[in-house]
């Protein structure tokens, strides 16, 4: 057992140096009762039992981006600096609430605080990664805090000698100063209570648990706003339907027909009407009509189009398929293989189909928050509202352009020209929007430089982008349940989790009624007979039949126990990391809703309960 704890302390180091560069670890002792640091955290967090920091000297600006190059190359300097700037508060050092703060301190969250009175026994040292032999007896946050810190020597880490649940009922004061809670192995009633606190100060509270082989993770945010959502795959907007007049005058330098470039000279020879020869007399394809770049292309081809179709774009599939036929007869190539007009092809709906701003953003200038004589004053609504006055005024409908070109077959020359040509209009538009964003902060009465030209330019290159997103108040869940919706699903439970929702619900019920999770202490019949009984009144809380969960996966959860595997937790850990970050730094979007995951079929889902 030794060795196998040695083992796992041995991993625990040498993977934390994938993440950053090896530094000797410093620990700072624990302040004493009359010490500054004891003063902070009587004053920013709770009067503890006992509690102490953990940290070494905080990073310079420069060397964020030597040591963190990768966490900059996924989500930016931007997400770097406000991941570094969150403070977590975690409610019991339980499997799962260990698993998620390691993925938060590898990347560098600024600040993590733990919750937990429990002393560290044989069971924690059996499934916890974070705890090896020399922690038995000692206060389980403490031992979990140093070794966390130890991975990344720039978080600073807290601990608190106090029982979660007292902090929830007597002091939950306390539990605002933070950007996020994560409530792991709470009882209904405290984590109720807590799940109404926070939703009244608009804090995200994420509530993460695993038993047995299944488990769950919830986010629970009153809102949480997005500037880079980052989706797969952007729409974008190019204005290739209603070209702007900067971008006809640069089409203007090009004849495809006359095969004329304004960058290229022909050093081909044209033998026939579509015929060419280089110097040796070998048929070719004029360098000067090759890299023409596909969006002169398209719009040359639309124009000829609507001259012989009155005006009218391409509407139906048929019509547009033929529009792209008319590309190929564009072609000098025989084989129909000129790069920059296959790129044309593929770019064909920019020009056929008029864009549409998402419906994700056109219902955020829906919301009351973005209406003209709303109050509201957060930094992200105004950006919203001054990007609803730009499209009501001067874009006419359209959003502003982000400034961004796709990559495409073309002169060094004409691409570049094509490029600063819509980086320009893009910033021209940028400022149109930071004008009416200072027209709404001096009806706010806030100062100019409240929102930055630079939040204002990102807000521009992410207009299509912008999510925000909602989920459902826990009160709302359990009293007001929305079984009808997804009843359904526990007909194949082999392929859709579920159930799992509702067994959880029914073993955190149990606990709450008789003190322990269901086969605690022993897998018996009576033991099963109970639980039966609490699931059963979940049930029928929810408006569902008992007989649609199964009798195995009942008997599987009293087997379990309320047992933590190391290996369920990591999966949970990993997916609610992920969610944390995603809400700290306001990039990506997170989950609407509940995941579940099966360990034994290995299925997942996302869920709305």
């Amino acid at each position: 057992a030794s060795r196998t704890l040695d083992s796992r302390a041995a991993v625990r180091r040498t993977g934390s140096a994938c993440w950053i560069l090896q530094q000797q670890v410093v620990f700072e002792p624990s302040p004493g009762p009359s010490s500054p640091l004891r003063a902070a955290l009587v004053d920013t967090l709770i009067p503890p039992r006992e509690s102490t920091t953990m940290s070494s000297a905080k990073p310079t600006e420069a060397s964020i981006s030597d040591r963190k190059d990768r966490s900059i190359r996924l989500w930016g300097e931007k997400g770097q600096k406000a991941l570094e700037q969150g403070h977590v508060l975690c409610l019991n050092a339980t499997v799962v609430a260990t698993e998620v703060l390691k993925n938060l301190v590898l990347p560098g969250v600024g600040k993590f605080t733990i919750v937990d009175n429990k002393r560290v026994s044989e069971k924690d040292l059996g499934n916890n990664f974070f705890l090896d032999r020399d922690c038995l007896g000692k206060l389980r946050a403490e031992s979990v805090t140093r070794l966390l810190v130890e991975m990344n020597t720039e978080v600073v880490g807290n601990f608190l000698d106090e029982d979660p649940i007292t902090l929830i009922n007597e002091k939950s004061e306390h539990l605002t100063n933070c950007s996020a809670v994560i409530a792991t192995n709470l009882p209904e009633g405290p984590l109720m209570t807590l799940a109404s606190l926070l939703w009244s100060h608009s804090i995200p509270l994420f509530i993460g648990r695993a038993n047995g082989m299944v488990g769950s993770w919830r986010n629970v945010l009153p809102e949480a706003s997005i500037v880079e959502s980052r989706p797969d795959f952007s729409k974008e907007n190019y204005r290739l339907s209603d070209p702007f007049p900067e971008m006809l005058s640069f089409v203007a330098n090009y004849d495809l027909d006359a095969v004329r470039h304004p960058h290229i000279a022909n050093t081909e020879k044209q033998e026939a009407p579509r015929r060419w020869v280089d110097g040796e007399g070998v048929e070719c394809v004029p360098k000067a009509h090759s890299h023409v770049p596909c969006f002169v292309i398209l719009i040359k081809a639309m124009d000829a189009w609507k001259s012989s179709h009155g005006g009218q774009v391409p509407k139906t599939s048929a019509e547009k398929d033929e529009f792209k036929k008319g590309l190929d007869q564009m072609q000098l190539s025989p084989s129909l293989d000129e790069e920059n007009f296959c790129e044309a092809k593929s770019q064909a709906r920019h020009v056929t189909a008029p864009f549409e701003i998402p419906s994700e953003v056109t219902s955020l200038f829906k919301d009351a928050k973005a209406s003209d004589t709303s109050s509201c004053a957060d930094p992200f609504w105004v950006l919203v509202r001054g990007l609803k006055m730009f499209v009501e005024s001067e874009g006419k409908g359209r959003l502003p352009l982000s400034g961004s070109l796709p990559d495409m077959h073309s002169d060094t020359k004409s691409y570049v020209e094509l490029q600063t040509l819509y980086k320009n209009k893009a910033a021209e538009e940028c400022q149109i929007v930071l004008g009416h964003v200072r027209k709404v902060l001096t009806q706010l009465g806030k100062p100019a430089d409240y929102v930055t030209p630079d939040d204002v330019a990102l807000a521009c290159r992410n207009g299509t982008n912008l999510r925000v997103v909602r989920t459902r108040s826990l009160d709302d869940e359990y009293t007001k349940p929305r079984a009808e919706e997804w009843s359904w699903m526990l007909e194949n439970r082999d392929e859709n989790p579920h159930h799992i929702y509702v067994l959880l619900r029914a073993a955190d019920r149990f606990r709450t009624h008789f003190g322990a999770f269901p086969g605690a202490f022993e897998a018996s019949v009576a033991e099963l007979a109970k639980y039966k009984e609490v699931v059963g009144t979940v049930c029928s809380e929810m408006g569902l039949s008992v007989s649609s969960l199964g009798d195995e996966m009942v008997q599987e959860m009293v087997r379990y126990g309320g047992a933590e595997l190391h290996t369920i937790a990591a999966v949970i850990g990993g997916v609610g990391a992920q969610e944390v970050t995603k809400v700290l730094m306001k990039q990506f979007v997170p989950m609407n809703g509940t995941f579940l995951f099966n360990g034994i079929s290995n299925k997942n889902a996302m869920c709305e309960f």
